[in-house]
């Protein structure tokens, strides 16, 4: 096991225009953590721990970047006030994207139950939800905001799903768009397919279906969000 305790104070000098300048590099426990928060924080943002993913047992993990646990634990403390880790007592500790960073997806559905199901599980996926009840409610959210992706009920009351594509199209030509049906073969399908491609969850969809459909989406300007 690493040594906890111990760390060096390592001298060195340059020559810059006849000057000469003490520099300091440090190794050992003292700055050590930071450079396992580092290593770690990269593998969230490159997707080897996906937001939502639970992390190996910290004793793993710790023996895995040959560190001490207390080194990992304060590793774990400067992501967790970051907002790259969530603990949850009891249950481990899981990988996180700080709320500025996690991409928005835009949910349009009239059931409500559909609303809040996308809702917990984008969240605990590292998403940002906003969901809209309607086509009309939806463009307004599209007006004022950017999205990453949207999903959207085919069959809906007072806009559905075709005509919704369309005005979403004409405010974002470039967002993912994922409709929701329990009717691919149907006309509605065939008009939604006369303003562009998407994407296609058909219902009844488990949780298993939604997650994959996250996994899978290609998100707008990911790099620069997870950066």
């Amino acid at each position: 096991m690493p040594d906890a305790d111990k760390y060096t104070i390592v001298y060195f000098s340059t020559c810059q225009g006849g000057l000469t300048i003490m520099q300091a590099s440090s190794t050992g426990i003292g700055f050590r953590y930071r450079a396992v928060a580092e290593e770690l924080k990269a593998q969230i943002i490159r997707g080897v721990y996906k937001p939502g993913e639970r992390f190996p047992r910290q004793h793993d993990l710790a023996a895995e970047h040959n560190v001490a646990f207390a080194t990992l634990k304060k590793a774990l403390d400067i992501l967790e006030k970051d907002g790259f880790v969530v603990r949850r007592i009891g249950r481990g500790t899981y990988a996180a994207l700080p709320e500025s960073s996690r991409p928005t997806a835009l949910v349009i559905d009239n059931d409500e139950a559909i609303l809040d199901m996308f809702t917990d599980v984008l969240g605990t996926g590292g998403w940002k939800c906003v969901t809209a009840d309607s086509g009309p409610a939806a463009l307004n959210h599209l007006q004022q905001s950017q999205f990453d992706l949207v999903f959207l009920d085919l069959m809906m009351p007072v806009m559905n799903g075709a005509v919704a594509f369309r005005e979403i199209r004409k405010l974002d030509q470039e967002v993912p768009v994922v409709i929701i049906t329990g009717y691919p073969d149907s006309d509605l399908m065939s008009e939604a397919l006369q303003t562009g491609p998407f994407a296609v969850m058909k219902k009844p969809f488990s949780l298993k279906d939604l997650r994959w459909m996250l996994s899978h989406s290609v998100q707008r300007s990911a790099n620069a969000a997870m950066s």
